[in-house]
C-alpha cells in the first residue's frame, strides 16, 4: 500500500488564488505576503495589494506553471517593476495586470517606461522615481535604491537601470532587493535600516563565469544574502530567486538557512512555497543584535 503525494500542487490556482488575496483583510499591524515563485511576490495591508515583479507568463523553461492568469489579476493596486529583464518585466503579465485592474499603478525605473507603454500600460498609470525619491500611492510610501544586478548600471538620463524598493506603511518598513549584489552603494543606502525592516526578501540564485558567458547575469549567492541579512537584523528575511528556472539561477534555499542558523540563530528566516501565504508583523519585535 502507497501513501498518496501530498503538496505537490499549491492550495489554490487561477482566479480562486486571486480571490484569495482579493479576500484576505489583514489586521491593521499585520502584512499578508504571497510567494508567486522566482522574483515575483504580492504584499497586502490596510487593504491595499502591491504586486511585486509579476511573471504570471507561460514558458517551457518554467519549473513550474504561473499561479494565476494576467487577465485574472484583478486585485492589485500597485504594480512594482526592479528592472526590465523579461522575468521581472514580463509585457505579457503587465499588459494584463493593467487591463484587469484599471485602479493599477506601475512603479519602475525610468528606462523601463518605454517597455511598459509599449506593453499597453498607460502613461497617466506609470510612475518613475529615481533612486531614493520617495513616492507615495494610497497608504504605501514606496523609495526605490540601488541594486547591481553584477554591476551597477547608471546613466544620467534614467538613473540607475536595476533597482530594489523600501516599502513603508504604518510602522512596518518592507525591502524586496530585485536582483542584486552586494556593491557599496547598496550597504550604504541599507545600513541606516540596521533593526528596522519588518520583512527583507533577497535573491539568492549566485553568479558565476559560465552563466555569465551565456549572458545569464548573476545575483547574491546565499551566503552574501545570509551575510547581509545578518548585519541589518530584520525582523523576518526570505530568500528568492532560486527555484524557477532550473540549472539557469536555482539554489538550494536549505543551504541559505543552514548558513544563517550556523551564525545567526537568533535572526529568523522563512522558505515559503509557491502560493504561500505568510502573515508578517508590522510592528516588528527585536530579534537580536546585528552583526558587525
Amino acid at each position: 500500500m502507497h501513501l498518496p503525494l501530498q503538496g505537490l500542487e499549491p492550495l489554490r490556482q487561477g482566479s480562486a488564488f486571486v480571490e484569495e488575496i482579493r479576500t484576505c483583510t489583514p489586521a491593521p499591524h499585520q502584512l499578508a505576503c504571497w510567494y508567486l515563485g522566482q522574483n515575483s511576490v504580492v504584499w497586502k495591508a490596510q487593504m491595499s495589494t502591491v504586486w511585486i515583479d509579476p511573471y504570471l507568463s507561460t514558458n517551457p523553461a518554467r519549473r513550474y506553471p504561473p499561479l494565476c492568469a494576467p487577465s485574472e489579476v484583478n486585485a492589485a493596486d500597485v504594480v512594482l517593476i526592479t528592472h526590465e529583464h523579461s522575468d521581472h518585466l514580463d509585457p505579457a503579465s503587465c499588459a494584463g495586470i493593467a487591463t484587469a485592474s484599471p485602479q493599477a499603478i506601475f512603479v519602475a525605473p525610468p528606462v523601463c517606461g518605454p517597455r511598459l507603454q509599449s506593453a499597453g500600460v498607460p502613461a497617466e498609470r506609470i510612475r518613475q522615481p529615481r533612486t531614493g525619491e520617495e513616492i507615495s500611492i494610497g497608504p504605501w510610501r514606496i523609495t526605490p535604491v540601488p541594486a547591481a544586478h553584477e554591476e551597477v548600471d547608471y546613466d544620467p538620463e534614467n538613473g540607475h537601470h536595476f533597482t530594489g524598493y523600501l516599502a513603508a506603511i504604518g510602522e512596518g518598513v518592507l525591502y524586496h532587493a530585485g536582483d542584486t549584489v552586494a556593491c557599496d552603494e547598496l550597504v550604504a543606502t541599507l545600513l541606516p535600516l540596521v533593526q528596522r525592516l519588518s520583512l527583507a526578501m533577497l535573491p539568492i540564485n549566485g553568479r558565476d563565469y559560465f552563466r555569465r558567458k551565456r549572458n545569464v547575469l548573476g545575483n547574491f549567492t546565499f551566503r552574501e544574502a545570509a551575510e547581509l541579512a545578518m548585519r541589518l537584523g530584520p525582523a523576518l528575511t526570505v530568500p528568492l530567486h532560486y527555484d524557477l528556472f532550473y540549472r539557469r539561477n536555482d539554489e538550494q534555499p536549505g543551504n541559505f538557512v543552514d548558513y544563517v542558523y550556523e551564525r545567526a540563530p537568533y535572526l529568523p528566516v522563512a522558505v515559503m512555497a509557491p502560493g504561500q501565504c505568510l502573515i508578517v508583523p508590522l510592528s516588528r519585535p527585536a530579534c537580536g543584535p546585528a552583526v558587525g
